[in-house]
């Protein structure tokens, strides 16, 4: 068998957190000490337990030099979950067994499950042990989204600067765009003078200006995009759960882009299309 991580359940755990059952059923009331061992595990262990089997009805057992362990009956397939603290980014075979068939004296983990707010049933679990046994200590108590951010708080931190400098990248590519695009129309100033001079509607100026840039904003944005392409390659490893070609994200980054450049285009055309068409052509 691979290695597999060992988890000691009651019967409502994998539904408490949300575990989508696939095959089988899940660890039940009557899972208890005196039956059948029995276990639930996880697609990647099935996969790489039984590749292209049915898992249901299997026999499995855990192997630990020195010691003896009873045989197991596969009862239930799960979709993996996030198992390994330091590299979530892979499916670790996991399997789930019965607690009350395996005498052990392991800390207990208790998990609630609210629709209201988590830190508010705190007080009420606390009630309900010392109701059972008024000396049990009760420690690290956390909410999930507590729980995920001390476990994310790397990925985290890289997101954040990573998405503060992409936006001083783009802040610094809009503010050049649109000096650029400014001096580009101070230039054509005499130009546009004499097309207003000879009739163009002010639309039509301010169309060609825009069109204009556009072109070169697009032409920029294929450039980029092929560059992003290759350099994904490179970022794979620090995804999780986004594909490095992503579609949407490229398509919604290069309509943002495009935005950008058009408004950075519309400003100078606009403020050229004030100046009065006399004053442009005596300017040459």
């Amino acid at each position: 068998m691979p290695i597999t991580a060992n988890r000691l359940v009651s019967p409502d755990y994998l539904k408490t957190i949300g575990v989508t059952l696939i095959k089988g059923r899940l660890i039940a009331e009557t899972d208890r000490a005196g039956q059948p061992p029995v276990v639930v595990i996880s697609e990647e262990l099935a996969r790489q337990a039984w590749p292209g089997e049915t898992p249901l009805g299997k026999q499995i057992k855990r192997v630990r030099t020195g010691q003896d362990f009873p045989w197991m009956k596969v009862i239930g397939v799960v979709k993996d979950v996030k198992e390994d603290l330091f590299n979530y980014r892979i499916n670790r075979p996991v399997w789930y067994v019965p607690y009350a068939q395996f005498e052990n004296n392991f800390p207990v983990n208790l998990v609630v499950r609210t629709n209201g707010d988590p830190a508010s049933v705190t007080r009420a679990v606390r009630e309900a042990v010392h109701a059972v046994d008024p000396d049990q200590p009760i420690s690290n108590v956390m909410t999930m989204s507590e729980n995920l951010a001390r476990v994310l708080v790397t990925e985290r931190f890289s997101a954040i600067l990573m998405s503060v400098l992409a936006a001083v990248g783009l802040l610094l590519a809009g503010l050049g765009l649109y000096a650029v695009m400014a001096y580009s129309v101070s230039q054509r100033t005499a130009e546009i003078g004499i097309r207003v001079a000879l009739g163009a509607q002010r639309v039509d100026v301010l169309q060609l200006i825009l069109v204009h840039g556009a072109r070169l904003a697009l032409l920029g944005v294929a450039i980029g995009l092929a560059a992003a392409w290759g350099v994904t390659r490179l970022l794979v490893s620090l995804l999780f759960e986004v594909n490095a070609a992503d579609p949407v994200t490229f398509v919604s980054i290069s309509l943002l882009l495009v935005s950008i450049a058009l408004l950075a285009c519309f400003f100078p055309a606009r403020r050229a299309l004030r100046v009065d068409p006399m004053i442009a052509l005596r300017s040459e």
